[in-house]
């Protein structure tokens, strides 16, 4: 299981908090987004190229543009595209949790 201790966690609630989480991802530094619970965080884990786990409520080390549009699209969330696509340029990766509602980006 990874480690997300060290990690600061931002709760996804208000153009603020989605600059903060985009200046952390633009610097490659990792981030956990802890998502609203009206959120629809369902994904096609194949599609988004996510390493298969022996849970099925987390997806890890998916490809953050598929991942982050899909979502973003579902929920009609024009700065999680933004998110995306910084992640997408930084090189990082996605890790969907669905039981605790959060998304992870990291190296």
């Amino acid at each position: 299981m990874r480690d997300y201790d060290n990690m600061p966690v931002i709760t996804w609630n208000d153009a603020v908090n989605s600059k903060k989480i985009e200046a952390q991802v633009h610097h490659a530094e990792p981030v956990i987004i802890e998502m609203p619970e009206s959120f629809v965080l369902a994904i096609d884990a194949t599609a988004c190229g996510c390493k298969s786990t022996d849970n099925p409520e987390l997806h890890i080390d998916c490809k953050p543009m598929d991942t982050l549009k899909t979502i973003a699209e579902e929920n009609k969330d024009d700065e999680l595209l933004k998110v995306a696509s910084i992640a997408h340029e930084a090189g990082q990766v996605v890790d969907v949790d669905t039981r605790l509602r959060r998304i992870v980006i990291h190296d």
